[in-house]
């Protein structure tokens, strides 16, 4: 009897370490992340190679100084969310976390007029259409088991970014 409870018991774990396995999500690195995003808005906005070689150093450029402004604002406001924050310091986080907003929209434009001079506008907005739905299929695939999506972005999906597409 207790061999068949002490193998039942391995059979279980076993199975269940192969089921942890299937669904467990690979980490990307930012270089693998990056480079799958550059793949994904040169292929949706249908860059030629020379305009993705002069677009994306400037465009990673704009995204580092963002992500760099966006977390100061977050260290900023771990702090509100901290039980012994003065009551006086939420003024300043509130006014420090939209103005790191303001400045980010304002690099954007900054870059936007720089991008002009690679890329038609079209193309432009194509990216930042392509933005999103790069974002919208890298959550969904995080949360799908990796047998439904093979490990890679539902690829249908990126023609509906391109209006000329159909």
């Amino acid at each position: 009897m207790k061999r068949i409870v002490l193998l039942l018991t391995m059979v279980v774990a076993v199975a269940s370490l192969n089921a942890q396995e299937r669904t467990r999500r690979e980490r990307l690195s930012p270089e693998q992340f990056q480079a799958k995003q550059q793949e994904y808005l040169a292929k949706t906005a249908e860059l030629t190679d020379q305009e993705a070689k002069e677009f994306f150093p400037l465009y990673f450029e704009m995204k580092q100084k963002q992500k760099t402004m966006q977390d100061e604002a977050w260290k900023l406001f771990r702090e509100g969310l901290d039980n012994n924050a003065k009551e006086g310091s939420y003024k300043e986080i509130n006014d420090a976390f939209t103005e790191s907003q303001l400045n980010s929209a304002r690099l954007e434009k900054e870059y936007l007029d720089k991008f002009r001079k690679i890329l038609p506008d079209k193309k432009i907005f194509l990216i930042r259409s392509a933005e999103m739905g790069f974002r919208r299929d890298m959550v969904r695939d995080m949360w799908r088991p990796r047998s439904e999506s093979g490990g890679a972005p539902n690829r249908d999906r990126q023609h509906r970014h391109n209006p000329d597409r159909q």
